[in-house]
């Protein structure tokens, strides 16, 4: 069962660094936009005016609309770079994801609205899935998911799309040091 586990993960993986080069990337791009893209960016900026709406929940306009922006694009912006989620530690209270009034506003965003958007990232992920070429952006799809759910304290930062899975380990590796790196130092 682990080699067949381990086999599908490498030709996901193959397949993902595939679909980052040209044409291929256009293709993915295209496919973001058409099937699910336009309507996360709608379901966001329905959130953000909602949000405006109310004089409770102003606050989170802010993040809905980041998130509307990156819906539309996916991350998968026109330049070879893609953005990626991390923590950062050394922002002030509502950036900082230790901080009691970031943990307050996670809780509450993921109760009330948070579910509701990864559900969507998800159901969009595998509708992308279900295409050889959409794998890629399901992927990201499903990130997105987990970024939806507890937003505050994180932040995007761009990196190099990989085109081969040597640089694809390569990213893991330096984004996982970073990321216990930013953990260990939080919670100081």
């Amino acid at each position: 069962m682990s080699e067949f586990v381990d086999s599908l993960v490498s030709a996901v993986e193959r397949v993902y660094v595939w679909s980052n080069r040209q044409p291929w990337l256009t293709v993915r791009r295209v496919l973001w936009v058409v099937t699910f893209g336009w309507a996360l960016c709608l379901l966001y900026l329905a959130f953000t005016v909602a949000f405006i709406m109310s004089i409770v929940f102003a606050p989170f306009a802010y993040q809905s609309f980041r998130m509307a922006l990156l819906a539309l694009d996916g991350g998968i912006t026109l330049e070879p770079y893609n953005q990626y989620v991390v923590l950062s530690m050394d922002a002030p209270a509502w950036g900082n994801p230790a901080h009691p009034y970031t943990i307050a506003a996670n809780v509450v965003w993921a109760v009330l609205f948070g579910w509701q958007l990864a559900l969507a990232h998800l159901t969009a992920g595998l509708v992308q899935a279900l295409t050889i070429i959409g794998i890629g952006t399901a992927i990201v799809q499903w990130q997105l998911a987990v970024f939806a759910v507890w937003p505050f304290g994180r932040s995007l930062r761009r990196r190099l799309l990989p085109t081969s899975v040597a640089e694809l380990e390569a990213q893991r590796t330096s984004s996982s040091m970073e990321s216990s790196t930013a953990r260990a130092l939080g919670w100081l």
